[in-house]
């Protein structure tokens, strides 16, 4: 008899406990996304393997804090939005869940924070909303068996630029690979818990994005960034053991009088040229002298150009370049006072055989990874703002400046040698195995660095 009530008295304990668990069941129902930046693209779409990121999460942050288990029989359905209007609306449909107590959702909403910004959803000073690329909200809710809405937790993760070590075209957006970004999304979403502000602010950090490419790609991929201090003011960097010190000042401009006819005015030649081509008289002609200096190998590089500025260029009609280089004849680079080379320059050259495809991207350094964006952008031809070509110790070389891209590409005898990666200074180089010498090369890069070529203001 003993033994059959303490039968009876387990039988009811297990019920109780089948029952208690029965009641704390959750099931999660959909799990919605949409991108406000690029609703087109399938970066952000829902899939297998995200789903399974975003269901851990909940699992190890909401749930757990609960004490919610999920119904890991039932999968959420997965709804990747096609227009702005579906944005904040939930269907509640239990038809297969019934029988479970709780229902979960998920939102995840991309925005570009100026939106966020003009609707009062982000507050930051003026100084910090450059650096903030893509803002992602992602709402989590529960209802209870009456409809009620027991349960909401709202965070916003702004996330901005990480420092790469990519190279090559680079894409506003997306700022991060799927798989970052869905991880850095499931990991805000496991610190949700019931004491958490109902909207609370996360910040995170991502590698920029690169679209692939025939030009940069195949030298940038795994190779070794050679990185570059300047904080000295000089360009520090070491090759083979070897630190090179190199120093650029700022270029020494002469502002020339097109109406001096004095005897002794140094640049009556140049005057009267630039009167003979019928120049833009509302234009100013300048000489821009700039010294360069190789510092380890205790040599003096200088360059000489005649240039013609039009401040009004940006209120034309066809807004053109304010600053225009005059004839290729007079551009001269000098060592030590005496002639060693020439070179001339061409404005937004068109590399016909070279082009970025936006649709498919990478991380700018391996290029085994990749992915596709999802789009209908096409693949273009890249296009250099700046492609100088000159004659230097005898020797053919190119440096191709693309400002968007803040890259310098040195060729000699038509051949890569070395990729410069840097905003107003370098950062870092890819060298390309090369037969040249320490001190050819270091003119190369101080020359890529002449305030002449660099990205011109208007400020």
């Amino acid at each position: 008899m003993k033994q059959k009530l303490q039968l009876i008295v387990v039988i009811i304990l297990l019920c109780l406990s089948i029952q208690t668990n029965a009641q704390t069941k959750v099931a999660v129902e959909t799990i919605q996304a949409y991108s406000n930046i690029l609703p087109n693209a399938s970066y952000w779409h829902l899939n297998e393997q995200n789903k399974s990121l975003l269901l851990e999460a909940l699992d190890r942050g909401i749930f757990k804090s609960l004490k919610l288990e999920r119904a890991t029989e039932l999968d959420p359905v997965l709804l990747n939005f096609t227009k702005n209007s579906q944005l904040g609306k939930i269907e509640i449909n239990w038809a297969k869940s019934r029988n479970i107590p709780y229902h979960a959702y998920v939102e995840l909403y991309e925005m570009e924070p100026s939106l966020a910004y003009r609707n009062g959803l982000l507050d930051l000073p003026e100084t910090e909303k450059d650096s903030i690329k893509t803002i992602w909200f992602a709402t989590c809710s529960v209802f209870d068996q009456d409809k009620k809405n027991i349960f909401k937790k709202t965070i916003l993760m702004r996330i901005g630029q990480a420092q790469t070590l990519g190279i090559g075209f680079p894409i506003a957006f997306p700022l991060s690979s799927p798989a970052n970004m869905f991880s850095a999304l499931s990991k805000g979403i496991a610190q949700i818990t019931p004491s958490t502000a109902d909207m609370s602010y996360l910040v995170a950090r991502a590698s920029m994005l690169y679209a692939t490419d025939n030009l940069w790609m195949p030298y940038v991929h795994k190779t070794p960034r050679i990185n570059i201090d300047t904080t000295k003011g000089f360009l520090s960097f070491d090759i083979q053991g070897k630190n090179q010190l190199l120093r650029t000042t700022n270029a020494v401009t002469q502002k020339i009088n097109l109406k001096d006819k004095t005897a002794n005015n140094p640049f009556a030649a140049i005057s009267n040229t630039i009167k003979a081509a019928n120049k833009n008289s509302k234009n100013e002609y300048y000489q821009i002298y700039q010294p360069l200096r190789d510092v380890r190998n205790n040599i003096d590089y200088s360059i000489e150009s005649f240039i013609s500025f039009n401040e009004k260029a940006s209120f034309e009609e066809e807004s053109t370049n304010p600053i225009a280089f005059l004839s290729d004849s007079l551009n001269k680079i000098y060592c030590n006072d005496l002639v060693v080379g020439k070179f001339a320059v061409i404005e937004n050259y068109i590399l016909a055989d070279k082009w970025a495809n936006p649709n498919e991207l990478y991380n700018g350094y391996d290029s085994t990874e990749k992915f596709e964006l999802g789009t209908s952008f096409k693949r273009h031809y890249i296009i250099a703002d700046k492609l100088i070509s000159g004659v230097f110790k005898n020797s053919k070389f190119k440096v191709m400046f693309n400002y968007d891209a803040n890259l310098k590409t040195i060729f000699v005898d038509d051949q890569i040698t070395c990729i410069i990666q840097g905003d107003k200074l370098p950062a870092q180089i890819v060298l390309i195995p090369n037969n040249l010498t320490d001190d050819y090369l270091n003119f190369l890069i101080l020359f890529s660095q002449s305030e002449l070529f660099q990205m011109p203001s208007l400020n």
